[in-house]
C-alpha cells in the first residue's frame, strides 16, 4: 500500500539548509506590509562590520523591458538568511532621467558615511549620501551629475552606466579613491576626499573627460560589455565584467588599478534564463564569494531577475575556476534519481548566446552515462501547486528549469509563464512505494514519471520506483595555521572519508571521515616549515607555514 508523503519529508536530509539555494533573495516586503515575491538585477554587496548589505535594482516590469523605479537593501551575517532593509533610493531621488531607470550602483563607506553611486540609463552617474548602510541616501551633489555623458566618446549611449568604486591606502600611508564604469569601454576617474567630487587629474583647472581614463583588456578573446567590479588579492588587481551578449562573466588581472589589464578567462559561462550578468565579490569569513543574478524564477528573465550567491574559487596561482551556475548555491547538496541501478539526466545543452535559441528545454532518460556529470544532479523542491506531498524537481545545473508534464510529455522547462496551469504542470505528487518513491503528474492525474523500453523518460499508468542517493555538487577546501599545526577544513560529498596529501619541504598524507552533512576538519604538524599545497577532494590550496605563524 502507498502512503503518500507530506511536502518535503522524503528529502528532508537533503533540504534541511534549502534556505541556502539559489537563487537566494526571492521575497521583500511590499508597501501593505506583506511579504511578497520579488525580482531584482545587478547586485552589489558592501561589509560593514560583521554584517554585508546587499543593494540590487527592482525589476517591477511586464517581462519585456527594464522598469526599475528603486533599489532595495538587504542584510545578513551568514550569506544565508536575509533581511529585508527597505528601499534605500530611488530613480526619482534624482532630478534627471527616468523614474524607472535605477540601473547598476555599488555603496561603499568612507569617513563614517556610505556613497551610493548609480546610473541612470544613458543621462550619466550620480551619487548619493547617507549616515546609514540601509538609507535613506539623497543625492550628494545637488543636483549636480558626477559623470556627463558627454565626456566619454564610447561606441554606444549608454556607456556611463555600472559604477563600481574602489579605496585603498598604498604602502606610503597615502589614500586613493578609484570610480570606475562603462559599456563597451571600461574608463577610470579618481575621488576627492570627499566622495562626491573627481579629481582633476590632469591639472587644467576643469572637471571633464580629459580626467578620465580608458582602462585596456589585452587578449580578450570576446568582447567586454558592461558591469565591472574591481577586486585585489595578494597584490593583483582583478577586474570582474560581463562579456559577450548574451552575458557570461569573466575577469581579467593588472599589477596597475589602470591597468593594463590580461584577460584571466570565464567566471560563469551564459545563464540559462537571463540575457544580462553582473558580478558583485565579497571576502567573508575568510571565504570570497560572488553575487550574481539570473532570471531562473518563475516568470523571470532577462528583465525580471533574481540574485543568487556562490563561492569564489581561486587556484594556487590566483586563476579563478569557472563555475557552473547552480541552482543548490552555498548549500551544495542536491540528489540522484536512481532507478533500476541508474541515475536519471537530462540531455545536455550549452546555453546559447543567441536569443532566438530561447527558451531551451531538454528531453530526460535513464542509463548510460550524462555528457556532465551534474546533468544528473537534481533538487526536490516545495511543489510548484502547494499540497500534501506536492514536490518540484529541477535540474542544479539548469536553474530554474524543472522537471514538467508538457501535454503528457515529460520535459526540462523553464516556467516563464507562472500561471495555475504552469505551475500544476511542474508539480508531482510524491509517494512512497517498495523502498523508493514514485512521482504522480499533478497535471495528468494516474500518470507518472517511468521508463520506457528505451531508457527515455515517460508519463505512464506504471510508475517507476526511485531512490534519492544524496550527492554533493561542488567540494570546497580551506587551510589555516594556528600554534604550529596546519588545520584543513572541507566539505564534500558525504562518502565517508577522504584522503589528504600535503606537498611541500614535506610530505604528509593522512585520512579524514566527513560527517554525515559532508564536512571534515583534519589537523597535523608540518615537520619542516616552507609552502604546502593542499590536496583534498579534488581540490588544492596553498598554505605558508612557518613554524608558530
Amino acid at each position: 500500500m502507498k502512503q503518500v508523503l507530506s511536502a518535503l519529508a522524503a528529502a528532508s536530509l537533503l533540504l534541511s539548509a534549502a534556505e541556502a539555494s539559489n537563487p537566494e533573495i526571492t521575497v521583500y516586503t511590499d508597501e501593505t506590509g506583506q511579504e511578497a515575491a520579488v525580482y531584482c538585477g545587478d547586485p552589489a554587496v558592501l561589509l560593514d562590520g560583521d554584517t554585508v548589505y546587499l543593494y540590487a535594482g527592482h525589476d517591477t516590469g511586464d517581462g519585456s523591458y527594464y522598469s526599475m523605479p528603486d533599489y532595495l537593501c538587504y542584510s545578513s551575517k551568514d550569506l544565508v538568511n536575509w533581511n529585508y532593509e527597505g528601499i534605500p533610493l530611488r530613480a526619482a531621488d534624482f532630478a534627471w532621467g527616468s523614474p524607472n531607470d535605477a540601473w547598476a550602483g555599488q555603496v561603499i563607506k568612507h569617513g563614517g558615511r556610505y556613497y551610493f553611486y548609480n546610473s541612470k540609463n544613458a543621462t550619466g552617474i550620480s551619487v548619493a549620501v547617507s549616515d546609514s548602510p540601509t538609507g535613506p541616501f539623497k543625492d550628494a551633489r545637488d543636483g549636480v551629475k558626477l559623470i556627463e555623458p558627454s565626456w566619454t566618446k564610447g561606441n554606444v549611449s549608454w556607456d556611463d552606466i555600472d559604477p563600481t568604486v574602489w579605496v585603498e591606502t598604498d604602502g606610503g600611508g597615502v589614500e586613493h579613491r578609484y570610480l570606475c564604469w562603462g559599456n563597451g569601454n571600461v574608463y577610470m576617474a579618481e575621488l576627492e576626499p570627499d566622495m562626491i567630487n573627481l579629481t582633476d587629474r590632469n591639472g587644467d583647472g576643469v572637471i571633464d573627460g580629459g580626467d578620465i581614463s580608458e582602462i585596456s583588456i589585452e587578449n580578450m578573446p570576446t568582447g567586454y560589455t558592461e558591469a565591472p567590479w574591481i577586486y585585489k588579492r595578494g597584490g593583483c588587481y582583478y577586474l570582474f565584467f560581463a562579456s559577450n551578449w548574451r552575458e557570461d562573466l569573466s575577469y581579467a588581472t593588472g599589477d596597475s588599478i589602470y591597468g593594463p589589464y590580461s584577460y584571466g578567462g570565464l567566471v560563469m559561462d551564459v545563464g540559462a534564463s537571463s540575457n544580462t550578468n553582473h558580478p558583485a565579490i565579497l571576502d567573508f569569513k575568510g571565504e570570497t564569494y560572488i553575487i550574481y543574478h539570473t532570471g531562473a524564477s518563475e516568470r523571470g528573465g532577462g528583465y525580471l531577475r533574481s540574485v543568487c550567491v556562490d563561492r569564489l574559487i581561486f587556484d594556487e596561482n590566483g586563476g579563478v575556476a569557472q563555475l557552473e551556475e547552480s541552482s543548490v548555491g552555498l548549500d551544495g547538496r542536491a540528489v540522484k534519481l536512481i532507478s533500476r541501478g541508474e541515475a536519471l539526466y537530462h540531455s545536455h545543452f550549452d546555453n546559447s548566446h543567441a536569443d532566438s535559441e530561447y527558451p531551451m528545454a531538454a528531453s530526460m532518460r535513464l542509463g548510460g552515462d550524462p555528457l556532465y556529470g551534474t546533468d544528473s544532479q537534481w533538487e526536490i523542491l516545495p511543489g510548484k501547486i502547494p499540497g500534501e506531498g506536492h514536490v518540484s524537481i529541477q535540474s542544479v545545473n539548469k536553474m530554474g528549469y524543472f522537471i514538467t508534464d508538457l501535454r503528457g510529455f515529460p520535459r526540462l522547462l523553464h516556467d516563464g509563464e507562472g500561471t495555475e496551469e504552469s505551475r500544476a504542470a511542474g508539480t508531482f505528487v510524491q509517494a512512497e512505494a517498495d523502498g523508493g518513491f514514485t512521482f504522480e503528474s499533478l497535471a495528468s492525474p494516474g500518470k507518472y514519471l517511468a521508463i520506457d523500453g528505451h531508457g527515455r523518460l515517460v508519463l505512464s499508468p506504471e510508475p517507476a520506483v526511485f531512490s534519492l542517493e544524496p550527492t554533493r555538487v561542488r567540494a570546497e577546501i580551506s587551510a589555516a595555521v594556528t600554534d604550529g599545526k596546519i588545520t584543513v577544513t572541507a566539505r564534500g560529498g558525504a562518502d565517508a572519508a577522504a584522503v589528504i596529501t600535503a606537498f611541500g619541504p614535506a610530505t604528509h598524507v593522512g585520512l579524514a571521515e566527513t560527517d554525515e552533512n559532508g564536512y571534515l576538519s583534519y589537523t597535523f604538524t608540518p615537520s619542516a616549515p616552507g609552502e604546502y599545497t593542499v590536496y583534498c577532494l579534488g581540490r588544492t590550496v596553498k598554505v605558508n607555514f612557518g613554524g608558530e605563524s
